[in-house]
């Protein structure tokens, strides 16, 4: 099992998708991924980045994007949860909220999504949920298992 784990992952909370203009940021930053540390030990985040996959209209993967670089350390029980929209990271209890102070949506619902930790080009961990995730559920990863549901 990796040093880092992608543990869970929001990415439909319940509620519209868009207002008239737009996602609001409240929208966006109520999808998040979280990671945790999953040994006894600090985890060095130094060189490590969070990368999901870009589709197209037909739901064929055209790449992928590098969200978030990542460094300092994770200490043992701590976990990140990385948020979609804009604002200022802070810490509650052992979890850190960081923000991709993004405009738009990150997570793809249509075609699923498939959710990276790398260190340069060597995967660290990854994680995937499939098409039209239920609204308003927060998705678990099973023990042994790269699925989310």
């Amino acid at each position: 099992m990796p040093n880092l784990l992608i543990s869970y992952a929001h990415p439909n909370p319940a509620g519209k998708d868009r207002s008239s203009s737009g996602a609001t940021n409240s929208q966006l930053n109520g999808r998040w991924v979280e990671l945790r540390n999953n040994i006894n030990q600090a985890v060095s985040m130094h060189g490590v980045s969070l990368v999901h996959q870009n589709y197209n209209q037909s739901c064929q993967r055209t790449g992928s994007d590098v969200l978030t670089p990542f460094n300092g350390t994770l200490g043992v029980g701590q976990s990140i949860h990385v948020h979609t929209g804009m604002g200022q990271g802070y810490q509650e209890g052992t979890v850190t909220h960081l923000f991709l102070n993004r405009g738009n949506y990150v997570w793809n619902n249509r075609c699923g999504d498939s959710l990276i930790l790398q260190s340069g080009s060597a995967v660290i961990d990854w994680a995937a949920y499939g098409t039209d995730p239920p609204e308003g559920r927060i998705l678990t990863r099973a023990v042994g298992q790269n699925w989310l549901s």
